[in-house]
């Protein structure tokens, strides 16, 4: 099947921050500043216990929140964060406000690394086997019943294999992919026009048009950082074009998210709870951005009753 890319990243001229009579562009869920944030550094600890699991030679982390109680129905929701620091992602957990069990894989630099181990179907089930195991009063009947999926970078990589499997896609309710995504590709001869691998967006396809259904939610926000490879913003512009989402340019200083003198928000595209924000910067800081207001962008997500 072919697909028809259009990058979008370089189209987005920004205003002067000292424009007036800006028109407030009218889209239906307005995504957050991101401003640069340092990562608190607190030697309290959290509330709640962290364990470390194991399954083969990979390890991961189960963090239950002292807020969480075994429901009665034996149904647990779970959130998985790849690709953050353990600390850092309890941090955002919390501060969303949840009080669901979380699951913690920092399994090294690049794609491959995240990729590799989910290649085997049966790991996901493995991990949630294991994190079962350690909650707390769990009754015989205890089970998975919804995953929400968060990725930073070089996570997508373990994202992209989980969402090929049938049996996890019916249990995924939300995935967000902050600054990652990332591919191939199509054509590396000189001169030709950038597009993604197609073989490499395929697999985002399903997730995206059932978003835009309204059957799952799917945010994916991005920098402008270049790479040899298809960028965050080029992977973005294939899946607006794919399901025909509507790109809505925001001028500088109409919104608050527009007004960050770093990392500004250059444009958005929404449709149903299909969602792809495209932020400023070009450098390291403007990456590391994205994943320091993944609480952020849950909680628009929440206020806007996306799924």
């Amino acid at each position: 099947m072919k697909y028809l890319y259009v990058f979008i990243a370089s189209i987005f001229l920004t205003a002067p921050v000292f424009a007036v009579d800006i028109d407030v562009p009218q889209v239906p869920i307005k995504a957050p500043p991101f401003p640069q944030r340092e990562v608190p550094k607190t030697t309290i600890p959290f509330p709640g216990k962290s364990l470390e699991l194991q399954d083969g030679t990979t390890k991961f982390t189960l963090f239950i929140p002292d807020a969480w109680h075994a429901p009665e129905s034996g149904e647990i929701p779970l959130t998985v964060q790849f690709h953050c620091g353990t600390g850092f992602a309890i941090e955002e957990h919390l501060r969303h406000g949840l009080k669901t069990p979380l699951l913690v894989a920092n399994l090294g630099n690049g794609s491959s690394k995240y990729r590799v181990p989910f290649e085997d179907r049966e790991r996901l089930k493995r991990w949630m086997a294991l994190a079962l195991k350690s909650l707390p009063a769990q009754g015989t009947n205890s089970h998975v019943t919804v995953l929400d999926i968060c990725s930073f970078s070089a996570g997508y990589g373990a994202v992209r294999e989980i969402i090929k499997s049938p049996e996890y896609f019916k249990l995924i309710r939300r995935v967000i992919l902050s600054d990652s995504m990332y591919a191939g590709l199509q054509n590396t001869n000189a001169g030709a026009v950038r597009e993604p691998s197609h073989e490499n967006i395929e697999a985002w396809i399903p997730l995206a048009q059932a978003a835009v259904r309204g059957e799952k939610t799917f945010a994916f926000t991005h920098s402008q950082v270049p790479t040899d490879y298809a960028t965050t913003g080029e992977c973005a512009a294939a899946l607006i074009k794919i399901v025909k989402a509507p790109i809505v340019k925001i001028p500088a200083g109409s919104t608050p998210a527009a007004s960050d003198p770093n990392f500004p928000l250059q444009y958005q595209s929404d449709l149903g709870n299909f969602h792809i924000w495209g932020y400023g910067g070009t450098d390291g800081a403007a990456h590391l951005t994205q994943v320091r207001h993944f609480a952020d962008v849950w909680m628009v997500l929440d206020a806007a009753k996306n799924l």
